[in-house]
């Protein structure tokens, strides 16, 4: 889409390793930048009106895959879970095209990544006063009445997260360094009014370029 045609309206920057929920309008675009160099956002869209609507982030990877239109590493729309389907937000400019539709880190992924061969590999997933991204999505979603429990545990839009799935006897997931360089971006357009939730990653290894950092978000009016 030709960025002649956004006008913005909103601009603000998530601090390195937080995160924040916020309202996007219907036929408003969401832009993620790098603003400060790699860097990877796990990203969360619900239906404004109903929360039990979310994006599904591994169904979405399918169904761009049968749409002949992207699959894991880059997509075009975004749909919401079955018992809805419907195409909640499209994305109309991308400069890294390499991104991951998964999941989070959570309480359970610190214990086993601490306890676990990646630690001597790569070092602790967190810093000791950092908390894991489902436990961030659940202090900004909250405010809202969302709690984890409510969430689709692989309804997450993991931004500039770059993995591979390694042609070994188990599928070992490879994790590379971020795709998304200084000032890259994607840009979401809503389709309807989207409760947007984005939480800075904090893992401390390959993740994020072995450096947590904030990221600048802008919302557009299309005009």
């Amino acid at each position: 889409m030709n960025t002649d045609n956004m006008k913005l309206v909103e601009e603000f920057v998530i601090p390195k390793a937080s995160a924040k929920a916020f309202p996007l309008k219907k036929d408003q675009v969401l832009r993620v930048i790098a603003h400060e160099g790699p860097q990877c956002a796990d990203i969360r869209f619900l239906n404004a009106h109903d929360y039990n609507e979310q994006v599904a982030a591994a169904f979405s990877a399918a169904v761009n895959s049968l749409e002949g239109i992207g699959g894991e590493k880059r997509q075009k729309k975004l749909y919401s879970k079955p018992g809805y389907e419907n195409h909640m937000l499209s994305i109309i400019n991308d400069t890294a095209q390499d991104h991951k539709l998964h999941t989070n880190c959570s309480p359970l992924i610190k214990e086993k990544w601490d306890n676990g061969p990646l630690l001597d590999a790569v070092g602790p997933l967190l810093a000791d006063d950092h908390i894991t991204c489902a436990e961030q999505f659940e202090k900004c979603l909250s405010p809202y009445g969302v709690h984890l429990k409510d969430l689709d545990s692989t309804g997450v839009f993991n931004v500039f997260f770059s993995v591979r799935v390694a042609d070994d006897e188990d599928g070992n997931w490879i994790i590379n360094e971020p795709s998304g360089q200084k000032d890259d971006y994607i840009d979401f357009h809503a389709h309807m009014d989207i409760l947007v939730a984005s939480v800075m990653c904090a893992n401390l290894g390959p993740v994020n370029g072995g450096s947590p950092s904030a990221m600048k978000h802008q919302i557009y009016d299309l005009v």
